[in-house]
């Protein structure tokens, strides 16, 4: 009986320690509008802030879940919509995109998908995952 109990007791022990990633993360208050404010070449490294950047961007989070982003160059607008969930991956919150339709907004490693990944960082930055695959690292600061 002493050998089925001990194993048993550190199963248990060890499953009561796991964390719960599939929790919900509470980010703040919404509305929230996050403006873009760095962008970084995977490539080069080069970046551009203000009003050296090839375009304006955001990102509008609602409180019912879904978001809009919003890119402007030149005279013309883009936009895209869908919902969102915060989620803890690594001790960070990741912002869960998924986009309601395909669209050249979207910034993923992965072709034709509606999901876009980003990460609340200690500094306060929202920031794309898009990097990890030669994409433009996006830093994003909360307006409002």
């Amino acid at each position: 009986m002493k050998h089925i109990l001990v194993p048993f007791l550190a199963l248990v022990s060890l499953a009561s320690c796991q964390k719960d990633d599939s929790a919900e993360v509470q980010v703040g208050a919404y509305p929230q509008t996050w403006q873009l404010v760095k962008s970084t070449s995977s490539w080069t490294n080069k970046v551009w802030t203000g009003a050296e950047l090839p375009y304006q961007e955001k990102y509008v989070f609602q409180a019912d879940s879904t978001f809009t982003k919003t890119r402007q160059k030149g005279d013309q607008t883009i936009e895209a919509s869908g919902t969102f969930s915060v989620r803890p991956y690594g001790g960070k919150p990741y912002t869960i995109l998924t986009y309601s339709a395909a669209s050249e907004l979207i910034g993923t490693c992965y072709s034709r998908s509606l999901r876009e990944d980003l990460v609340l960082t200690a500094s306060d930055t929202l920031r794309n995952t898009w990097e990890a695959c030669d994409g433009p690292r996006l830093e994003y600061k909360r307006v409002q």
